[in-house]
């Protein structure tokens, strides 16, 4: 083909044409040569759409979004793979960001160059679908299990003398990493009842019950899992609020102790130290140290009033 972001594989009368630039020159030139609606055509480039599947004429367009995971960042985003299936062809369109598709295009490419032929090309097309969307399911339990060990870590150091801003940090950039996850993933099992409720005889979709079965189960498991991982997180929070919220009572309960202390003693240095005709301390000698003695005494005893009430 003509553009060097386009790839293709055909065996056994089935083309898998794979599109890893979602630029307006790939897609004019895919939609050249099999004829797909304009709208379907435009809505493959950016910006993302919502996942969704239409059924035309000859073929059906599908939408889907994977996480992607930012290892610079740690935060989490998305990547929307676009399929356009029909009974003797498939074809991806995606930014390559996802290794599984170029892992699985690369080994049936290999398959095909050395024994002349590859399974996942047997029967529809359907069936190169199927295998693609297992592999993409499976490739996201890594980033879930990720998930995990940050919410463990937050867990383990929440107890700890860390840095309340840096725990508060860590628990807002993992919500906003399950949210994104959750909105990624919402849609999937929709679309996939969807497509299995569209699809026509042509695409012999009883042939492939074991995929469909796995699919579901890859689609339920995952969202049970962010489900877990939602009300954790939560948990983590809401601790963290309330382990602030019980600091920040502690800061303000021992200043307003010191001032308890500090304030009448004040006053008393401030009085005992008015130049008056009347008063008896400012010209006594050693009245310096009389004053310091009578302010030790009163903030000690106040010290002790105050443990005897529990208060410090």
């Amino acid at each position: 083909m003509a553009s060097k972001n386009i790839y293709q594989l055909e065996n056994q009368g089935r083309l898998w044409v794979n599109v890893t630039h979602q630029g307006e020159k790939e897609l004019r030139e895919i939609q050249k040569r099999f004829g797909f609606d304009e709208l379907d055509v435009k809505e493959s480039l950016p910006p993302f759409q919502r996942p969704k599947i239409v059924k035309r004429d000859s073929y059906y367009f599908m939408v889907l979004h994977f996480p992607v995971f930012d290892r610079e960042t740690f935060r989490l985003g998305f990547t929307e793979v676009d399929f356009f299936l029909s009974q003797n062809y498939l074809v991806t369109v995606h930014d390559d960001k996802l290794p599984a598709i170029e892992r699985m295009f690369n080994e049936c490419k290999k398959e095909i160059s050395t024994v002349g032929g590859n399974t996942y090309f047997s029967g529809t097309a359907v069936h190169l679908l199927f295998e693609l969307l297992s592999r993409l399911f499976d490739s996201i339990f890594p980033i879930l299990l990720h998930v995990n060990d940050d919410i463990n870590l937050v867990d383990r150091k929440l107890f700890t003398k860390v840095s309340g801003r840096e725990i508060t940090e860590e628990i807002l950039r993992l919500k906003t990493n399950i949210v994104t996850f959750r909105r990624t993933m919402q849609g999937h099992r929709t679309v996939l009842e969807r497509l299995l409720f569209y699809a026509g005889r042509e695409l012999d979709m009883a042939s492939h019950q074991g995929y469909i079965n796995s699919l579901r189960e890859f689609a339920n498991e995952i969202w049970h899992i962010l489900d877990s991982q939602k009300e954790s997180i939560n948990a983590l929070h809401e601790t963290n609020e309330s382990l602030l919220t019980l600091r920040t009572t502690n800061i303000m309960r021992m200043l307003t102790i010191i001032s308890v202390i500090t304030f009448p003693l004040t006053l008393l240095a401030t009085i005992l130290s008015i130049h008056t005709p009347g008063n008896p301390i400012i010209n006594l000698p050693g009245g310096f140290w009389f004053v310091l003695v009578v302010m030790l005494f009163g903030a000690a005893g106040m010290l002790v009033f105050f443990k005897k009430k529990d208060w410090v």
